[in-house]
């Protein structure tokens, strides 16, 4: 699986994991990728915890990306990703809930849906477990592998990089699992 295979236009995509899974950086490697093909992005923050700098570090051109911070509102975060794929001009709209996903009725997830296939962005949407359900044409979960090390001889200081494994647990049209496992390091 590649950033590609994420970024399917008029789909939704969902990348779930743990704190430190590599969820957000798979994140700024979509966010990059679009913004390399010439393309708009949108940034739904419900928790305000989008750190620009490490984008910028990570590759991405933060002129090509809307940043919209919720200040903790996740009712405010689904009505701006709601909207925000109806407008056009947008390749990418993510939206990151953070650690407390917010509730979301199946009514709610395929009306959201129906906007993303209708409008043609793709949609992502990260959090720390699923949250559209049976909305989300791909879900994608991240694992911490490992963590490399840098530093003097025996005693490394500094973190140099982690090493996540994705993992596909949906695919509309095909069984969970079929992607197999991708690693990624950062």
């Amino acid at each position: 699986m590649t950033v590609d295979q994420l970024l399917r236009q008029g789909a939704v995509t969902e990348v779930v994991g743990p704190l430190c899974s590599g969820r957000t950086s798979l994140l700024a490697a979509c966010l990059r990728e679009v913004a390399r093909a010439g393309g708009a992005a949108a940034l739904i923050d419900a928790d305000d915890a989008f750190d620009p700098a490490s984008a910028a570090r990570a590759g991405v051109d933060l002129r090509r990306v809307l940043w919209v911070r919720c200040g903790g509102r996740r009712d405010a975060a689904l009505r701006a990703a709601d909207l925000l794929v109806r407008c056009p001009g947008f390749a990418l709209v993510a939206l990151d809930v953070g650690e407390s996903p917010p509730r979301v009725s199946l009514a709610q997830a395929f009306r959201l849906r129906l906007a993303v296939r209708r409008g043609g962005a793709a949609l992502i949407v990260v959090a720390r477990r699923r949250v559209l359900g049976a909305g989300a044409t791909l879900v994608v979960e991240t694992r911490r592998r490992g963590l490399a090390w840098a530093g003097p001889r025996l005693t490394p200081t500094r973190l140099a990089g982690a090493e996540t494994a994705v993992s596909v647990l949906r695919r509309q049209g095909a069984e969970a699992g079929g992607g197999g496992v991708m690693a990624w390091s950062a």
